[in-house]
């Protein structure tokens, strides 16, 4: 278990700034990354490694900085499901500030991340795409 909330520690850095060589043997050929909230113009799901890391790559860009703040990953009764909450705390080239708070539900199997759902309040994403 310590192996996979290491695994979904390095998957939340690797998804919110890359780089995408990061993803090799950390994501399944599979793998299904839902964003339940995410506003218009915003990817809701995509599914396979390619198409995951191509829109997340996306997302990397025009960011000076990104933290992870307060993350707790608890374990379920399902082996392969966690649940991780976390706030961010980001700093975007244009000097602005970003942050947010999430609720994640991430699978692993065979020391893969396989399925990554993460909910978010979707209103300070419109109010960065905005500016």
């Amino acid at each position: 278990m310590t192996d996979a909330k290491e695994l979904i520690r390095e998957w939340m850095q690797i998804t919110a700034i890359g780089p995408a060589e990061a993803w090799v043997g950390k994501a399944s050929d599979d793998v299904v990354i839902r964003l339940p909230y995410a506003p218009p113009g915003v990817t809701a799901e995509v599914r396979g490694f390619e198409a995951a890391r191509d829109m997340l790559s996306h997302h990397w860009a025009g960011k000076q900085r990104f933290d992870w703040l307060d993350v707790v990953i608890l374990a379920t009764e399902d082996p392969e499901l966690f649940v991780t909450t976390a706030r961010s705390d980001v700093l975007m080239d244009s000097g602005a500030p970003y942050g947010n708070d999430y609720v994640m539900i991430t699978r692993v199997r065979n020391g893969q991340v396989v399925e990554h759902a993460e909910y978010f309040n979707p209103l300070p994403v419109l109010e960065m795409l905005a500016r």
